[in-house]
């Protein structure tokens, strides 16, 4: 079940590693902030366009619908990766 405020009891932090066309990062970080609090994007390169979105673990499909619809808008993702809060790959 998504946990609409805040974390669930058990869930954890997860970080997804995407690059995104520069010019689109503010759009998504707007997004995914507004899309009910989803979670927070972090630009870490802004020439490459690569961030890191947070989110609780228990909203994780709920992001993966929102970039699959970034991609049907037409906005190129490219995906990294998921890690935990021990930054391990998942």
């Amino acid at each position: 079940m998504p946990c609409h405020d805040g974390m669930n009891e058990g869930a954890t932090l997860l970080r997804y590693g995407i690059v995104v066309p520069k010019e689109h990062i503010c759009y998504v970080s707007w997004t995914i902030d507004a899309y009910d609090g989803l979670g927070f994007l972090r630009t870490d390169d802004p020439g490459e366009g690569r961030v890191s979105i947070f989110i609780p673990s228990c909203r994780r499909d709920e992001l993966e619908c929102l970039l699959d619809a970034f991609e049907a808008e037409g906005i190129k993702l490219r995906r990294l990766g998921i890690f935990d809060e021990k930054d391990e790959e998942i």
